[in-house]
């Protein structure tokens, strides 16, 4: 009876914590972002893959808490992880985005409204960030054009954050007519 009262006492603390926890951690990426004049959405965006975090972490710690046998535990782990392994193979794309978007974040080398370039051979795009999101950020050129490239290739590639008022042509791009 007593070890129940305690287990029911540290399951409070646990979800208790966590909620203080990913309080704290929502407020830090809000104040960054507003102080980096990240739009409402992306703020949002990375703060519910952390609120996330923490609400797997916890039902984690209570599940310890609460004595999931270990054998049990790894036959539904091997499962998951094997339903995962599948689901994660078809999506692996989508969840590299994610986590480009994430980084994209915290490191901000680039913004919404800022130009770049960026160097990708004969498929180069200069232009004018109008949206960042969790998957794909949305470039526009000076004619009007609009590019949706994953977040990933920003990492993956060179991109140029080019200064001043207007975007320089890509010479390859323009037909000699």
């Amino acid at each position: 009876m007593e070890s129940s009262a305690m287990k029911w006492g540290l399951t409070i603390a646990i979800i208790l914590v966590a909620w203080l926890l990913s309080v704290v951690l929502r407020g830090a990426t809000r104040r960054l972002g507003r102080r980096r004049d990240f739009s409402r959405a992306r703020i949002f965006q990375t703060a519910v893959v952390i609120n996330s975090a923490c609400v797997v972490l916890t039902l984690l710690s209570i599940g310890i808490l609460w004595g999931l046998n270990g054998s049990g535990l790894m036959v539904f782990a091997t499962s998951m992880m094997a339903l995962l392994g599948v689901a994660l193979f078809a999506c692996w794309s989508m969840l590299s985005n994610t986590t480009a978007a994430i980084i994209l974040f915290f490191s901000a080398p680039y913004r919404v409204g800022d130009r770049i370039r960026l160097l990708d051979g004969d498929n180069t795009v200069t232009g004018q960030i109008r949206y960042m999101g969790l998957i794909f950020i949305t470039v526009q050129d000076e004619l009007g054009h609009r590019y949706t490239l994953p977040n990933n290739l920003l990492l993956q590639k060179t991109v140029i954050r080019l200064r001043g008022d207007t975007l320089p042509k890509d010479q390859k791009h323009c037909r000699a007519d």
